[in-house]
């Protein structure tokens, strides 16, 4: 069968989902060394960090590849901005164990039987994702094998919204001479970043939080193969 279209993924929740709260693991790490953080606060302080550091740290770590170096890095600057010093590399440790924890993230239950329909159909399958390192947890998963190229912030050297990987992903789309399609949950970091590289975007809204959207719009990934083969035809 012919190729008939490539489809980009993003990763965390659109086809992972989190079942440890970041929030709340920086607020216990923080509580176990002696440090009482609200967990407003905490939600804080990582918009604050993702904001300011991320792509600093990304590029920091990118050569080396060194997933765990780049969350101690990064982790420790948060609970720093919290107020933890003494015990500091401790309460780190224990957010990277928290976060990296086999149990704290799963596929969405729909993920392997959408992926596998995308494939027969023909469609070549692509991950743009701001994680730093995506492959051992897609691999962990069982999915790893269905993606190629697989963009993260270590390969492109980038923030999501630097757009950088998103371009990226639209010249893999150019060599294999497929339309480009990209998938997120995230309006601004996915569907503005997709649209400027040329990819078409479509929204995943899984709380039905964004009615009003200029884009295809899905609640659920189940809606994604049928929405892609009808705009093949």
């Amino acid at each position: 069968m012919s190729p008939c279209c490539y489809v980009f993924f993003d990763v965390d929740d659109t086809l992972i989902e989190w079942t440890v709260s970041w929030r709340d693991a920086f607020v216990q790490a923080a509580r176990e060394v002696g440090v009482t953080v609200d967990p407003n606060e905490s939600l804080s302080a990582l918009d604050t960090a993702f904001a300011t550091v991320y792509k600093d740290f990304v590029r920091r770590h990118a050569d080396d590849e060194d997933d765990r170096a780049f969350w101690m890095a990064y982790d420790g600057r948060v609970l720093e901005m919290l107020g933890v010093k003494k015990g500091l590399r401790r309460a780190t440790k224990r957010v990277v164990e928290m976060l990296t924890h086999p149990g704290s993230s799963r596929l969405y239950a729909e993920v392997p039987d959408v992926l596998e329909a995308l494939s027969r159909s023909g469609a070549k399958l692509g991950i743009v994702t701001g994680r730093p390192q995506a492959e051992s947890d897609l691999e962990a998963l069982g999915v790893r094998s269905y993606f190629h190229p697989l963009i993260d912030a270590f390969a492109a050297r980038s923030g999501k919204d630097e757009g950088h990987m998103f371009h990226l992903a639209a010249r893999a789309a150019a060599r294999a001479d497929l339309p480009p399609w990209h998938v997120g949950d995230s309006y601004e970091a996915d569907v503005l970043g997709a649209r400027a590289a040329g990819l078409r975007p479509i929204l995943v809204d899984r709380r039905n939080a964004h009615k009003e959207v200029d884009c295809p719009r899905i609640e659920t990934l189940r809606e994604l193969p049928g929405m892609i083969l009808e705009a093949a035809e």
